[in-house]
């Protein structure tokens, strides 16, 4: 009698500990399935929109964390037969079994907080830690070579950390922005660990660049959405003062807050830049601009060689009026790159005098949108 009660008690003991640690092991396994749920978002997110491939270590520990998942999931239904068999031998066995693995679940899940989870493939999309490679047309940069020069000098200099491009609209500033983004983006040295393009436009709208910034660091979390903007910006703030970054703003129309916002302020130590593009030279002086660089209309020469370029010299050569007209509808572009890239394509097929006359009235008395249509 006694030696069966204490049998019995310790049978007890053996399978309480067992469930205690199969209970654990169950939560914790839940734990590392919503992490590699959040993990393989995340990577989807940035091979599917962003064209970026997975890093190596990545996809080791997601292969690692499926197994483990998997294993752990097999004890459970062990435990279960364990328990109910009245063998001590086997629950003590089961016991050290389970442990085990939830030592393991845990390590496997302490190594899943990434940061960076892809990097730039170097083809058209990609971008490091999050970038984006904008499409552009090399006939767009033509006299823009020397500011897209200057600005990328600019992301080499220590003492500037923000820099303003201002001018005109249509005048090509989002353009060289692009140029030096994808420059940057092609260099898989260039010591910056994001970088990052936020289209800001003329309503302000913060939420919308912190979650845009989000998206691009790969930092994806299902109780974001009901974040504040503080939280957000303590999130986001969290990320990106321990890396390098390069910012780029494009189409800002008055100053954002870029500390609200959770981006920490480039300075010597962080080495991180800041670049936006803005019609007003006074917004550059808002945002703390140690740079601000105007971006100039084409002189006549060449804005008139980007025009002949995009209409085609078999068109303007096509009739004998058409020249004379077509450097008139050229002259009305005003010496705006983009201007002459959109009207030019519009008028490329284009071949007798009328239709060449019928668009200098319209640019007479309406100028041009840059939407690739004359207004």
């Amino acid at each position: 009698m006694g030696k069966d009660f204490k049998s019995l008690v310790t049978r007890c003991i053996y399978v309480g500990k067992m469930n205690d640690n199969a209970k654990k092991l169950k939560i914790a396994t839940e734990e590392l399935k919503d992490l590699g749920n959040n993990v393989m978002k995340r990577v989807k997110l940035c091979e599917e929109q962003q064209q970026m491939k997975r890093l190596d270590k990545v996809q080791t520990w997601l292969r690692q964390a499926d197994t483990v998942i998997k294993e752990a999931e097999e004890y459970f239904l062990m435990s279960s037969s364990s328990s109910s068999s009245g063998l001590i031998s086997s629950s003590h066995k089961m016991e050290k079994k389970i442990c085990k693995k939830l030592k393991e679940v845990q390590e496997i899940k302490s190594r899943g907080m990434f940061e960076v989870v892809a990097e730039s493939t170097g083809g058209i999309g990609g971008g490091a830690g999050g970038g984006l490679t904008i499409k552009d047309s090399d006939e767009q940069t033509i006299g823009l070579e020397a500011v897209s020069g200057l600005v990328w000098r600019c992301l080499t200099m220590e003492n500037t950390g923000i820099i303003g491009l201002y001018g005109v609209e249509g005048v090509g500033k989002t353009t060289v922005l692009t140029q030096v983004n994808n420059r940057l983006l092609q260099q898989k040295a260039n010591g910056f660990d994001f970088v990052l393009w936020v289209f800001v436009s003329k309503n302000l709208n913060l939420q919308k660049i912190q979650d845009t910034i989000r998206e691009k660091i790969g930092f994806l979390d299902r109780t974001w959405t009901s974040k504040s903007e503080e939280e957000k910006a303590a999130k986001i703030f969290e990320i990106l003062s321990k890396r390098r970054f390069a910012l780029f703003l494009d189409d800002v129309w008055e100053k954002v807050d870029l500390v609200k916002a959770g981006v920490p302020p480039p300075d010597a130590q962080n080495r991180s830049k800041i670049v936006f593009t803005t019609c007003s030279e006074e917004v550059c002086k808002e945002m703390s601009a140690q740079t601000k660089i105007k971006v100039e209309k084409l002189a006549w020469e060449r804005a008139w060689d980007l025009f002949k370029k995009n209409v085609g010299e078999d068109t303007i050569k096509s009739h004998p009026d058409i020249a004379k007209v077509a450097q008139e509808v050229a002259a009305r572009c005003d010496g705006l790159p983009l201007a002459l890239v959109t009207i030019g394509r519009a008028m490329a097929s284009k071949k007798t005098p009328q239709e060449w006359r019928d668009a200098l009235y319209i640019l007479s008395n309406s100028p041009p949108n840059f939407s690739g249509q004359i207004s």
